[in-house]
């Protein structure tokens, strides 16, 4: 609806309203979500997520929203933005962004907290039975004409191994789930989580976090980067793992110390790892852990299947619309 020359919509709630200003950054979320957007609200495209371009296109254009993917978005950019209302993150991940300030200035921040988790879970799967099964090195001595090298070489099952969990959130669960499929003993450990919640799960509490790695023949990593997790699995914790252990990493690269890792792989501490992130992304070059044939990377798409990425994009779209019109959306982490 038009009048006078300004684009009005009617609100969810019944109210006529003029459309909001949205800035997106490319490259940008999936075309289902740019769709919905550029239907309710007026989007400026900022050509790349530097500071400098973020502030210039919030301020010329009264920017209200910005949708970001991986974007810093700091202390500068909000105090040079006084028209922003809402910062709303494409994925689970907010260490991009500084939550506490926006608090403090009064900005929505937004996640999709259940976009993505099932595509996580079946990548952590994934790693589990390719680290299992050798797959990389399999893979690497067919194509080198060593056909034989499979009598030097015993692989396992991972029916009745066990699985640590650190993080049972939706992803940690979804993960439990499909592991019993699998027939796999599953462990947890999460200090949010009580071992009632745990039992209904068919999964045991590990009471520390030493205690589930002492058993552990896999070690999965579902947590966020936070003060409390930043280094969690260090030099200590993969001397108490089994020399046969595996460990994936489907969470922020720096929750694991990445020089106690090579050293920890060097020394035949743990048998391999199965790393979706790194501590610094893009890796450089000459990282250690390229040289190691038992490890296997992927370049962070752990939740980026296309059902993921459109099933993300439609939530979190709606989601802008639904807190600049002021109503309340499941999804906004600093709640005020």
């Amino acid at each position: 609806m038009r009048w006078k020359g300004l684009a009005l919509k009617i609100t969810k709630k019944g109210w006529l309203a003029m459309k909001h200003n949205v800035l997106l950054v490319l490259p940008t979320i999936q075309p289902n979500g740019v769709k919905y957007l550029e239907e309710n609200s007026h989007v400026r495209y900022a050509p790349d997520g530097q500071k400098e371009t973020l502030i210039r296109y919030i301020n010329e254009n009264q920017t209200e929203a910005v949708v970001t993917r991986s974007e810093q978005i700091d202390r500068e950019i909000m105090d040079a933005s006084p028209s922003l209302k809402v910062i709303a993150q494409h994925g689970v991940g907010l260490d991009n962004i500084d939550v506490q300030e926006a608090t403090r200035h009064g900005i929505k921040v937004l996640n999709v907290p259940d976009g993505n988790y099932i595509s996580v879970a079946e990548h952590t799967m994934a790693f589990i039975l390719a680290l299992s099964r050798s797959l990389r090195i399999n893979d690497c001595s067919v194509r080198r004409d060593a056909w034989y090298s499979r009598e030097n070489r015993y692989t396992m099952e991972v029916f009745g191994k066990n699985l640590l969990i650190v993080g049972l959130g939706r992803i940690g669960r979804a993960v439990a789930e499909r592991a019993k499929a699998f027939g796999m003993q599953v462990t947890a450990y999460d200090g949010f989580v009580p071992a009632e919640d745990m039992e209904k799960l068919n999964v045991e509490k590990a009471a520390s976090l030493e205690d589930g790695l002492k058993k552990a023949d896999f070690v999965t990593l579902h947590v966020p980067l936070t003060a409390e997790t930043l280094g969690m699995m260090s030099a200590e914790q993969f001397k108490v793992m089994k020399s046969s252990a595996y460990i994936i990493n489907m969470g922020r690269g720096p929750v694991v110390d990445e020089e106690a890792l090579i050293q920890a792989l060097q020394e035949s501490e743990i048998a391999g790892a199965g790393l979706d992130v790194l501590s610094v992304e893009p890796p450089k070059a000459d990282n250690p852990l390229f040289s190691m044939d038992q490890v296997i990377f992927t370049p962070h798409i752990g939740g980026d299947t296309r059902e993921a990425k459109m099933r993300t994009s439609e939530i979190l779209s709606r989601s802008v619309i639904d807190a600049l019109d002021g109503m309340e959306v499941y999804n906004q982490v600093n709640k005020f």
